[in-house]
This record gives C-alpha cells, structure tokens and sequence, in this order.
C-alpha cells in the first residue's frame, strides 16, 4: 500500500523576531479531510518559541471547530432541509385555515419562511452538540496535539533568503523580483534521495500555501511581460500593503519549484 503523501506547516522566523506559520487547515471545507488522510508535519528552519507552537495549536484548534461545522454542514443538508421542508408547509397550512388575516397568502409564506429557517438553525446547534461531533471533535483535536516540528534545511534556506530581502530597501526588492538573480532557495548540492525529494515537496507546499494565504497566484496573472520590467516595478511600488520581502522569496521558490519539473 503506498504511503500517504505529507501535508507541511511552516514555520518562518522573520528578521525582526514575529513568526510567520503556513498551515493547509484552509478553507474549512478542507479541514477534516486534510486531517483525516494526510500525515501532518512541522517544519522549522530556526526554532520556534513555546508560546508560538501554543498560539499555533490553538489556531488549529480553531479550524478544527470550522471544520467540523462545515463537515455537520453537509452530512446533514439533506435531513435538514426536508424538516425545514416539512416545517414550511405545516406553518402555511395552519396559518392558512385556522388563522385568519386580512393579507391571504403573503402574511403565511412569511410565517413559513420564518418557521423553516428557525428549524433550519435548530437542528443545526442540535448537531453540533452531538455525540457525533463531539467525537469528531475529539479525534482531530488528537491529530494536532501528535503534529511533530523538526528542522528543515529548505525552511532554512528561506529564512536567509527572506532575511536578506527584508535588510534591502523597497527599491532593491522590487528590483530583485522584476530582474530575479539566481535559482532560489534549493536543497544543497550533497543532499540525495528521499531527502532531496521531501525539500522539492516541501518547496511545492510553501509554495501553494503562499499563495492561498496572501492571494500572490493573482499578482502572478496581473503581472506585465518579461520585457516590462519598468511596468511591473512600478506596479509592485503602488502596492503599498504588499509584503516585498516576501513576494520575493515566493516569486523565487516558484521558478525554483518549476525548474524542477
């Protein structure tokens, strides 16, 4: 049987202290399923503080919440929405013959409206304090608590690169982004193996999750052609809440990660 692929959270140290951890517990749809199938580890180039691997474990504890919201959210859609169904129809019918109102009609689809989604919203909040989400809860919340962080060479290789851009001015940033020097990060040229393997993978996750937390996929499309260097720096100024450092770094583990293929 051939082993599940790993699912990485990154952990990034940042030059002025502050952390930056990825994590694929994102959307909520995602959430159990993420869990469920795929082994999940940390990654580190620097060591994180307790109080981060804290701060983490209760963001994820967080998602796991959404995550099984969503996931009572749709095991039960059905079964709620004929109740709710049923709710709407016995709501019109009794304010329809025994009530009697001078707006036939209008004032009993609204009382059916009303009592279909307060039955809606009812079973809900009866699901999740169920037994079953309760254990739902429980069994992932076990698979954060066994989530094991350990040093990585290629997280390494990031944090120096994002160090470095984040000691230029925004000037030089952006010029190392429109005219890109170099491969980026990579494994060193001694690693082989399942080693060099895993860096490629975690490169391709961090890449993914760069993008599925800071939306750069968009700035990718929105970009000028390779011979609009002057466009795309001018771009890339104008965009004042764009983190430079690390739009760089990301724009350099992609053609790092593309090369590779």
């Amino acid at each position: 049987m051939a082993e599940a692929e790993k699912t990485y959270i990154f952990h990034l140290h940042r030059k002025d202290g502050s952390s930056l951890l990825l994590h694929p517990l994102f959307p909520p749809a995602k959430v159990v399923e993420t869990l469920e199938k795929s082994p999940l580890e940390g990654r580190y180039g620097r060591e994180p503080r307790v109080e981060v691997l804290t701060a983490l474990r209760d963001e994820l504890y967080r998602q796991v919440e959404l995550g099984v919201r969503h996931w009572l959210d749709d095991l039960r859609f059905i079964p709620k929405f004929l109740i709710a169904s049923g709710a709407f129809v016995a709501a019109y019918l009794f304010f329809s013959i025994v009530v009697r109102d001078p707006l036939p009609v209008i004032d009993e689809v609204v009382l059916g409206l009303l009592a279909a989604v307060a039955s809606f919203v009812l079973i809900g909040r009866r699901d999740r304090a169920s037994q079953r989400a309760a254990k739902k809860r429980v069994d992932l919340r076990l698979v954060v608590d066994r989530i094991a962080f350990r040093e990585s060479q290629f997280v390494k290789t990031v944090e120096d690169a994002l160090h470095s851009a984040e000691g230029q001015s925004v000037e030089q940033v952006v010029r190392r982004i429109v005219e890109p020097l170099g491969q980026g990060p990579q494994q060193s040229p001694e690693a082989e193996g399942e080693a060099q393997a895993e860096a490629q993978a975690e490169a391709a996750q961090f890449v993914h999750l760069l993008e599925q937390r800071f939306d750069f996929r968009k700035l990718e499309r929105e970009k000028p052609g390779r011979r609009a260097g002057g466009r795309e720096a001018a771009r890339l100024l104008s965009l004042r809440k764009l983190d430079l450092p690390l739009y760089a770094v990301y724009r350099s583990c992609k053609r790092a990660v593309a090369e590779r293929r």
